[in-house]
């Protein structure tokens, strides 16, 4: 059975500096699972800065464009020797979803594999993570912008009760970081609207990847963690970073088109604050600080979405010999039934 590794974790607890560290011990490639950093333009803000030690942002180095497939720009960074894929797929004006992500997961996951190098998939999305490795039932279901265009404006409450009326098992499904998540509620909204209007439940027509029709693999789950202090310490600290690399720059370049921004990015830790900020509506001092909360409450959800899949192995960054005892566990793993 092929083999492939997931790194996950909250927000600025050191992911990709750990999957990079993974892929140069045994000869991987990283496929990113952000829902932000699949996105043009948004480099500084997002995290795209390459982990400390490691020189310059992705956008300074080379993109390696394979193809050009309509909005979608397929291709690869080359951090060193190692490549990662799935960085400035498209325009801040598309609306990335997870369907996209799936789709393009599963034909870079078999071309590591093709190479004979091993997948590394690193990101905190758990939603594209769990579609990419799972799959998802209802990830085909087309985006109805009239649909949103509708609901953009509806506060969180108000579109709680829409959902309840359309699909209230949908809505006790739901954890409380997603029910009180608009963008999560109107893709659900989305999803429950398609299945009421055209019957997509059914045998015959219900959208899925059939576990029949996915591969196997021997999946590796590695989650990482720290103290909750410690990880408010470090989201201060890369916030500060990034506003000094150029953040509010980055932002005024994408405030200009901000009409034309897809919800997702418009939406975006960082990019929302900092947006108020430009639109006069708090100062920067205010904005920097909404920011950092914002990260904090998200790095929170990230785990207690993580939390609820038993298959994660987790190791604390701030133990002694974690990175040691990490490439143990990894080596065992990898070589099992070699």
């Amino acid at each position: 059975m092929q083999k492939l590794i997931a790194v996950l974790g909250p927000t600025a607890v050191g992911k990709t500096d750990t999957a990079i560290f993974l892929a140069e011990k045994f000869n991987g490639e990283l496929i990113s699972a952000d829902s932000v950093q699949v996105y043009k333009g948004l480099d500084i803000i997002s995290g795209k800065d390459l982990p400390a030690g490691r020189q310059g942002l992705p956008v300074s180095s080379k993109f390696k464009l394979q193809k050009k497939d309509g909005p979608y720009s397929i291709g690869y960074y080359l951090f060193e020797h190692i490549l990662i894929y799935l960085l400035d797929v498209v325009k801040p004006s598309y609306s990335f979803n997870v369907s996209d992500f799936i789709a393009f997961g599963q034909k870079f996951l078999e071309q590591i594999l093709e190479k004979e190098k091993l997948p590394i998939i690193v990101g905190g999305t758990g939603f594209y993570v769990k579609g990419l490795l799972d799959g998802i039932d209802t990830s085909p279901v087309p985006i109805d912008e009239n649909l949103r265009n509708k609901l953009k404006n509806f506060d969180v409450l108000s579109l709680q009760k829409f959902l309840l009326k359309e699909n209230k098992k949908k809505f006790d499904s739901m954890n409380n970081s997603d029910r009180n998540n608009p963008r999560r509620l109107i893709r659900a909204i989305e999803i429950a609207s398609k299945i009421k209007n055209f019957k997509l439940a059914s045998p015959a027509g219900r959208l899925k990847i059939k576990n029949d029709e996915r591969k196997e693999y021997d999946i590796l789950m590695i989650g990482l963690k720290c103290e909750r202090e410690e990880l408010k310490k470090r989201i201060d600290s890369r916030v500060d970073k990034r506003l000094k690399l150029g953040a509010i720059d980055e932002a005024k370049v994408l405030f200009k088109n901000y009409e034309k921004l897809s919800e997702q990015v418009k939406n975006a830790n960082g990019y929302r604050q900092l947006f108020e900020y430009l639109k006069n509506e708090v100062s920067l001092d205010r904005a920097i600080q909404k920011w950092k909360i914002a990260e904090y409450h998200y790095s929170k959800n990230q785990m207690t979405w993580f939390d609820a899949d038993r298959r994660i192995q987790w190791f604390d960054i701030g133990k002694k010999d974690f990175r040691k005892n990490l490439v143990k566990e990894v080596h065992a793993w990898y070589n099992k039934d070699i």
